[in-house]
């Protein structure tokens, strides 16, 4: 994957290695040939050389962002350990070939030695690779000018000692946000408007909860009474009316619209309108073209005196664009108390009261660099999760205070989650960064990710023999818990279906993943040779 997940490919070349060393133990025959060629010793030689550079892989990944000459060190890293790879994966195909293959070792030997899959031929060239390649991992080994420090990878997990936090579905997992969420509705239901349809707005930085908020109040018991219709559209980075209309139909049970012109969905959408009372939740809203809105905003004028229209956006300006008369509801912050309140659920478990009153005065001080925003707070809280209280202090005292305060900007946010992404476990690292082949607001199905996860090799077995797909729900529900992924749906059995990912989080999976994994557009070429995962944008995601 990208150079955030260096590791996990390291350590799975080493896996391979190992294996193939072992192949070296094998027939008489084989052995003689494969040592005539030097493969052992240059097997040998690039194991080390990987297991030398692996030791400062979570420490360059950490570096990177702040750092172009690490950056550009791994992206040099990147290449040649996936030219290792690939030819592993070569040397393993020839290697089962052989073995299944009829016959005994000699007449084997002997008919690959007269045939065009060679024996000796291709461990010669398998040979002179390991050399050339071994010689560029040593020159990049030796090429660090910068300090790296020797890490080992945090492998034990609060889940995986056993414990098990509980996943909340999502209005439940909303913490200080009720009298936010009577203004809101306070907002939806006043009728002192003379149109039809006016614009109430959440206005707040990234990781504030709008989205939460505004699910919140779409679900509530009254709000269902007091709107005949309700729709909700994710909107994100591209405002395109046409799609945005078509999204609209779709949220209202709309049949058949693949194939309808846009004068034919204008109509259909005149007639679900018309004669209702709506609310329509356009949720992250970025678009700061006022024709574009007016083009979208002449086209739902057709509903009921009293319908609204409730957008979510981090900006006051799209917040205008959408209509000069807007009702604009800033959400803040979350209180002192009500950020301990959702870390201490977060870090210590939901209901669960530390009695130590050291961890509660770091938990405090940590809370307070969270400035309130429910989504750090939740990153955090879900890394100290069943941590002793010498990696508490380690955290607080060595690593916390080298990220910036968060300010109004989206910077400190999401270095607060970097922070938290870096201590994740590096299969794990994978699994997060593959989410980004998908557009924001994905609603991902479960078992269809965990089949993804498994085919790309990105599952752990560390008995051998375990179920991979068991492995790989275990995965999703570490990331849930976390906070890098979000519920969606949740059956009575407590199972997640369907999950998201927070837009900041997408963010960073984008971030991290870098050029490897990308979503292709049709209509805009590809131009970067580096993609490893692709994902193809033909129509709609489904």
């Amino acid at each position: 994957m990208a150079e955030a997940v260096l590791f996990s490919l390291a350590t799975n070349i080493l896996k391979s290695l190992a294996s193939e060393m072992a192949e070296l133990g094998g027939s008489f025959a084989s052995q003689q040939i494969q040592l005539l060629c030097g493969a052992k010793d240059g097997l040998q030689s690039l194991r080390g050389t990987v297991q030398t550079i692996q030791a400062v892989l979570l420490d360059a990944e950490k570096k990177q962002w702040h750092n172009n000459q690490v950056k550009l060190w791994l992206k040099r890293l990147k290449d040649v350990l996936y030219d290792v790879q690939d030819l592993l994966d070569d040397v393993a195909t020839e290697d089962l070939r052989r073995k299944v293959t009829p016959g005994n070792e000699m007449s084997k030997a002997v008919r690959f030695f007269f045939s065009k899959s060679n024996q000796l031929a291709h461990r010669v060239k398998v040979t002179n690779k390991i050399q050339e390649l071994r010689k560029k991992l040593d020159r990049i080994k030796n090429d660090r000018t910068f300090h790296l420090e020797e890490r080992q990878s945090e492998e034990t997990t609060a889940i995986g000692r056993g414990r098990k936090t509980e996943i909340f579905a999502p209005d439940r997992a909303i913490i200080g946000r009720e009298n936010d969420r009577k203004m809101i509705k306070h907002l939806l239901f006043d009728s002192s408007s003379t149109r039809s349809v006016s614009v109430v707005a959440i206005v707040g930085k990234g990781g504030l909860g709008k989205t939460a908020l505004a699910r919140l109040v779409y679900n509530d018991g009254e709000v269902k009474e007091h709107f005949g219709l309700k729709m909700w559209v994710c909107v994100s980075d591209v405002f395109d009316v046409n799609s945005i209309v078509k999204d609209i139909l779709k949220s209202a049970n709309c049949q058949d619209l693949e194939n309808k012109t846009l004068d034919q969905l204008l109509n259909l959408l005149h007639e679900t309108l018309s004669r209702k009372k709506y609310l329509l939740v356009l949720d992250d809203l970025w678009n700061e073209d006022r024709n574009k809105w007016l083009k979208l905003g002449d086209w739902l004028e057709g509903g009921e005196r009293g319908s609204k229209i409730l957008v979510t956006t981090r900006s006051h300006t799209v917040a205008k664009v959408t209509d000069a008369k807007s009702v604009i509801h800033d959400l803040p912050g979350l209180s002192k108390d009500e950020s301990w309140n959702l870390f201490k659920k977060m870090a210590f478990g939901d209901g669960v009261e530390s009695s130590d009153s050291e961890l509660e005065w770091m938990g405090l001080d940590i809370v307070k660099r969270c400035a309130g925003v429910p989504l750090a707070i939740r990153t955090i809280g879900g890394l100290l999760y069943g941590k002793n209280k010498d990696e508490w202090a380690r955290y607080k005292v060595h690593e916390l205070p080298e990220i910036p305060e968060i300010d109004e900007a989206d910077d400190g946010i999401m270095q607060v989650l970097k922070f938290s992404y870096d201590h994740l476990r590096s299969c794990l690292k994978h699994c997060f960064a593959y989410c980004s082949l998908f557009p924001k607001d994905y609603v991902y199905r479960k078992e269809r990710m965990i089949h993804y996860w498994v085919a790309q090799g990105f599952i752990e077995s560390r008995k051998g023999d375990d179920n991979l797909e068991v492995v790989a729900g275990n995965y999703l529900s570490e990331l849930l818990c976390r906070s890098f992924l979000d519920v969606a749906s949740k059956g009575d059995d407590g199972e997640v279906p369907t999950f998201k990912m927070h837009d900041l989080m997408h963010d960073l999976a984008q971030k991290v993943a870098g050029g490897e994994c990308k979503i292709v557009n049709f209509n805009e070429g590809v131009s970067d040779g580096g993609i490893r995962h692709g994902s193809f944008i033909v129509g709609t995601f489904s």
